[in-house]
């Protein structure tokens, strides 16, 4: 977690720098919350370095979205300004920062990762024979998560969009993939497909949808996201096909990808140095993505486009991602999910507060009513 930069080293035009003064306030009376109640969850801490970190991100990173996100965060922060008190105005800010958490950046960030059982077909179909399955699943509607995954192996030329690494199963499955990785002396290892926007955001009510959809307009989504939300979110503009490790670390906002300027389709790969300084990968500076030449020309045969992953998707998720690291946000949700893991019944003495305060604040979309204090914290939890 990083503490809100100076209001010398902000960075922010004279309306951003008359809000930071105000942020730099509430932090402060934050940090003295949490030394004194002695919390471990320091939800009100990370609600206001959100909104720091997403008004210094949208002002210094406009690629893919533009400057309205910036105008728009202002106004709602100035907004809390109109309250009656100084507490009145902090507990607003709060809010809106954990708002910012527990909708926008929920929806870009899951835990989807699952690696595929490995088998082995007693007759391997040729190359042209799955190209032409695939192809004709192809702009049907819906889509499932298995249908756009071989799309996207397809498009991508059954190999980690970002590693460059053979999907193994795709080399058990069909001959001519596994001749061309062995020619290649390359690596063989288990591929998913990974969203950009979540899979695992479409299990919220209308409420949520309709917050995260309206968020999601300033940054000229509202149609697109309204798409994803209809069903399409196993769509090839949506997804990018990744090593395990890879996709794990994506999921959880420790790598992602920052589009490069005047170059179309290219970004900067960038990672939280902590979580992958000993993946045994090498993980490239900057990558090209491009459909597989076979494959587009397959596709171009019968009138069909293998999409690739959507520039603006990838910028706002890039965004999400350097503001939850920064702000703790990320951390944070890690840290409740081990703790989740160890944790099987709430504790007689209270222990457990914080980690269902802040559980409950993230699952904005459900609500719990307990009966005394023996409920399993898997039936809160899931």
């Amino acid at each position: 977690m990083t503490s809100l930069p100076s209001l010398d080293e902000c960075g922010l035009d004279e309306t951003g720098r008359s809000i930071w003064r105000k942020l730099l306030e509430a932090e402060k009376t934050a940090l003295e919350y949490i030394r004194s109640n002695k919390a471990k969850y320091n939800d009100p801490v990370i609600g206001i370095r959100i909104l720091g970190f997403f008004l210094k991100d949208f002002r210094a990173h406009t690629l893919g979205y533009g400057s309205a996100p910036y105008a728009r965060l202002c106004r709602e922060i100035t907004s809390c300004f109109n309250k009656s008190d100084d507490k009145a105005i902090y507990d607003a800010l709060v809010e809106l920062g954990l708002r910012y958490r527990n909708y926008l950046l929920r929806v870009f960030r899951s835990n989807t990762g699952g690696r595929p059982t490995p088998s082995r077909h007693v007759s391997r179909p040729s190359f042209d024979v799955v190209k032409e399955r695939i192809l004709e699943e192809l702009g049907k509607a819906p889509q499932t998560k298995k249908s756009v995954r071989k799309q996207a192996l397809l498009r991508d030329g059954y190999r980690c969009a970002i590693t460059g690494v053979y999907d193994v199963q795709s080399c058990i499955d069909i001959d001519e993939i596994e001749a061309v990785a062995d020619r290649g002396g390359s690596i063989t290892l288990e591929t998913e497909v990974a969203h950009i926007f979540s899979e695992s955001a479409q299990d919220g009510d209308k409420e949520y949808a309709a917050t995260v959809l309206a968020m999601l307009e300033m940054f000229g989504l509202g149609e697109k996201a309204k798409s994803l939300y209809g069903g399409q979110v196993n769509s090839l503009h949506n997804v990018i096909t990744m090593e395990h490790n890879l996709h794990a670390a994506f999921d959880s906002f420790n790598l992602w990808l920052e589009p490069v300027a005047e170059h179309e389709n290219t970004y900067k790969v960038c990672w939280n140095p902590r979580r992958l300084k000993r993946f045994s990968l090498p993980i490239p500076s900057r990558i090209t993505f491009s459909v597989d030449p076979a494959a587009a020309a397959a596709a171009e045969a019968v009138n069909k486009e293998l999409m690739l992953p959507d520039r603006s998707l990838i910028a706002i998720r890039a965004a999400c991602a350097r503001v939850a690291n920064l702000s703790g946000a990320a951390e944070q949700a890690d840290q409740i999910l081990r703790d989740l893991e160890d944790t099987t019944v709430l504790a007689d003495d209270g222990s457990m507060a914080g980690l269902l305060s802040s559980r409950l604040s993230m699952l904005t979309s459900r609500f719990a009513y307990v009966h005394g204090n023996d409920v399993p914290a898997a039936q809160l939890m899931t």
